[in-house]
């Protein structure tokens, strides 16, 4: 048993409407990902919500993704895999008791503690704490996240310790947000100690990477989205 994951970024096309794989399913071949069911994949709506599959029947079809930001299986060959423009993707896995998650934590996510929910859900059905390693995969960085002082007022007012993960910003009543550093301690203090960050900025690798941010300020119509995705093969 091997734990096998990756992140795609501008290589891999998924549509706007987040519905054709076709493009994701050449891509995972490429990668040698196999499996003989459809990669299971979310709809994300920023929430703190965690989908568990531990059983063929819980198996969502392909055109009915189930609304929430994480997925947990201990299911051998399923491929899990969600889709991120700036968020944090988050790919958690058990090699010795076989369990995988992928989260999608953007900062409301992250607010709510999609991380804690996440590993919660895992030891459900079989992780220890102690075993599970996390992989942080492309995401904005600080460098490149400005925020409101109505966004800062928001984490400051919920715990004043969240100062340290601001900066100033170039202009008045602007922050600089480090998102990934929050996400880390968060795991942190759930007891994880294995935590491997890619260090990659979605917003600044424009020739690789999409980024909703960069697309915006660019006055683009829309962004496409990178993809993560996690297996037990």
């Amino acid at each position: 048993m091997t734990i096998k994951y990756y992140f795609f970024g501008k290589e891999c096309v998924i549509n706007r409407a987040l519905t054709d794989y076709a493009d994701l399913e050449k891509n995972l071949a490429k990668q040698n990902f196999i499996s003989p069911r459809p990669t299971v994949l979310i709809d994300q709506v920023h929430s703190s919500d965690v989908v568990v599959i531990d059983d063929e029947s819980k198996i969502p079809l392909a055109t009915n993704r189930p609304k929430a930001d994480a997925i947990v299986t201990n299911l051998k060959d399923l491929i899990i895999g969600l889709f991120t423009a700036d968020c944090t993707p988050i790919l958690f896995f058990d090699e010795k008791n076989s369990v995988i998650a992928a989260a999608h934590a953007g900062w409301l996510g992250a607010f709510k503690n999609i991380t804690n929910n996440t590993i919660s859900k895992m030891i459900e059905i079989g992780a220890q704490i102690e075993n599970i390693k996390v992989v942080i995969g492309p995401t904005i960085r600080q460098k490149s996240y400005e925020i409101s002082q109505e966004f800062y007022d928001r984490f400051v007012v919920e715990n004043s310790e969240n100062k340290k993960f601001f900066i100033d910003g170039k202009r008045a009543e602007k922050y600089m947000f480090d998102l990934p550093a929050y996400v880390k301690e968060q795991l942190q203090n759930a007891g994880i100690k294995d935590i491997i960050d890619e260090e990659i900025d979605t917003y600044s690798n424009a020739e690789k990477l999409f980024s909703y941010r960069r697309s915006a300020h660019l006055n683009e119509a829309d962004c496409g989205r990178n993809v993560s995705v996690i297996q037990i093969s």
